[in-house]
């Protein structure tokens, strides 16, 4: 399993109605054409950077910059490694040009990558919207190759503002039109297609040793994907004191605020915290442990979930909405 930082859980906070048809919060993304040159300048929250034409080598970094840029048929040659097994997360390594794609290792809490290595791969564009190292090596790869930063900080755009800014950016902005409607149109008949999911309430559990840290804040980006599907968080949940950033943690006696129509849980990998939670008689006594109503999701279901993309999306819903749905129904 691998090693869960604190910032890939944590992300950040994102504006509500993220997957809505259209660019959720009023996007930033500056795209303006020069006409002379052929060139189109974008603005990010680091600066501005004047894209040539004919880009023909991407190299993405952070969560959902390799996704967006091969959602979109850019010509992606190297992109900070996942932590998959092969560098790729599955939903990624599917995509039509994932296999010309070289992985480059990653460092650290904020999944730093050698400088070095991204300039041996001569990229003529450098695709960070998630980057969290960013701000720190932005003057380093912009010395490479034209730089694009994210536009609010380090997962907080949208993925459909990533899309947005990375189409505009290649001089393509309807490519990114179609991508977000196949999308969105992937999620609606999802959600048609699992009618038990509307109105149902869940929640969901990050378990740590002694403690569960439960999704508390509606607009996080981890709560997208459920809601766009139909499903809402626990209203005993929303009416926990706001933790830090997105989660709250529960203490063991906290444990029956966890109840709701489906739990979700999530471990990490840590079978004895995850032991110890279900050895808890309060635990054991929720309405919905009782059901049977409880759905666990793997490494890489969490991930896409906690970091949704245009590619990551339409596979995770595959996955986790007819469990959702049974989980419901019980």
């Amino acid at each position: 399993m691998p090693n869960l930082s604190r910032r890939v859980f944590l992300g950040a906070a994102v504006c509500g109605a993220l997957l809505s048809g259209t660019v959720a919060c009023g996007s930033e993304t500056s795209g303006a054409p020069d006409t002379a040159q052929g060139s189109v300048t974008v603005t990010h929250a680091l600066g501005t950077t004047t894209v040539p034409p004919g880009v023909a080598r991407i190299v993405a970094l952070g969560p959902t910059g390799v996704d967006v840029a091969l959602a979109l048929d850019a010509p992606v040659v190297g992109a900070s490694s996942s932590g998959s097994e092969s560098g790729l997360a599955p939903w990624t390594s599917q995509a039509q040009g994932a296999s010309g794609v070289e992985v480059l290792p990653v460092t650290g809490e904020a999944t730093e990558v050698d400088i070095e290595q991204v300039a041996a791969l001569k990229p003529d564009l450098i695709f960070a919207p998630g980057y969290f190292a960013l701000e720190k090596s932005y003057p380093q790869l912009s010395a490479i190759a034209p730089t694009i930063g994210y536009q609010k900080g380090p997962a907080q755009d949208t993925w459909q503002e990533m899309t947005t800014q990375l189409a505009t950016a290649l001089g393509r902005p309807a490519d990114a039109e179609q991508v977000i409607g196949r999308v969105q149109t992937k999620l609606d008949e999802t959600r048609a297609a699992h009618p038990a999911l509307q109105g149902a309430t869940y929640t969901f559990g990050f378990v740590q040793p002694g403690a569960v840290t439960a999704l508390r804040d509606p607009d996080d980006a981890m709560n997208s994907v459920p809601t766009a599907l139909g499903l809402s968080l626990s209203p005993q949940i929303l009416a926990l004191p706001k933790g830090e950033s997105f989660g709250v943690q529960l203490s063991s006696e906290q444990i029956a605020s966890l109840d709701a129509d489906a739990l979700v849980l999530f471990d990490g990998g840590d079978a004895e915290a995850r032991r110890t939670l279900e050895q808890n008689p309060l635990f054991e006594r929720l309405p919905v442990v009782q059901r049977g109503a409880v759905v666990n999701y793997d490494y890489d279901e969490f991930i896409g979930l906690r970091n949704p993309s245009p590619l990551s999306i339409p596979w995770i819903v595959d996955r986790i909405a007819p469990r959702l749905s049974d989980a419901v129904s019980r």
